[in-house]
């Protein structure tokens, strides 16, 4: 019986354009070294992996973001910029309109990274820039066997780490990560999965998380239709509407 994994392959070979395929030849994955700087985001991550961002990770623009989302995740620009010009307010380079990578662990002020993430540890525990082990195997734990992530798996797995937080970090702000959790939900599933009904494969979310890797090996492509933050907001609130 074929495997899961080479269905899958034949799969996506036969739907995706060549003319739009992302390949390793082009962007190839090289490991950060100890110079280079990263995010609190494994998908940020995976675009500098590749060399779609900066691979040290610094001086990123507005213009080399949008270029970098679009090609690695299809995500259209106007949305890029919408959520891009909330990292820029956490800049450290002394230049407005250029960020770090690291710069987005940034916990307060409130911008964009919040308690209760799925890979990193809350900045009450100290590192929240770096992928942890013990966060991420709740994760998986909440999930369970399924290879199919939907609405309301995705919806039980933010329940049980919320609760998890709020039963361990006496600081947990349960109010700033409720909104940005939900959107980051939507757009993994979006960009693994279906862009309206999400259904994000668990194979290929797990993958990019523990790899900080487009998982192009595994014969994923973008999404051919662009992803929106007006979709990503409405898949947000189905998957709130479960909780």
């Amino acid at each position: 019986m074929p495997s899961f994994k080479s269905l899958y392959l034949a799969t996506a070979a036969a739907l995706i354009p060549l003319s739009a395929a992302l390949d390793e030849r082009t962007y190839p994955f090289q490991p950060p070294t100890d110079t280079d700087v990263r995010a609190p985001c494994p998908a940020l991550n995976a675009l500098a992996n590749h060399g779609l961002l900066p691979r040290d990770g610094k001086g990123i623009t507005m213009e080399i973001l949008v270029a970098a989302a679009y090609k690695g995740f299809t995500i259209q620009g106007d949305s890029t910029q919408a959520l891009g010009s909330l990292g820029f307010q956490t800049s450290t380079t002394g230049n407005p309109s250029t960020f770090n990578l690291d710069d987005l662990k940034q916990h307060s002020p409130h911008v964009l990274e919040h308690d209760g993430s799925m890979s990193r540890n809350d900045s009450y525990w100290g590192d929240n820039l770096s992928f942890n082990d013990q966060a991420w195997a709740r994760t998986l734990a909440s999930w369970g066997e399924n290879e199919v992530i939907t609405f309301a798996i995705a919806a039980a797995e933010r329940n049980a780490r919320f609760e998890y937080g709020a039963a361990t970090n006496p600081e947990f702000d349960a109010v700033s990560a409720n909104a940005a959790s939900l959107l980051e939900y939507s757009l993994i599933l979006s960009a693994f999965g279906d862009l309206v009904e999400g259904n994000g494969n668990a194979t290929l979310i797990k993958y990019l998380f523990e790899n900080e890797r487009l998982p192009i090996e595994l014969g994923w492509q973008p999404p051919t239709s662009n992803m929106t933050l007006a979709a990503a907001q409405a898949m947000a609130g189905q998957i709130a509407a479960v909780l």
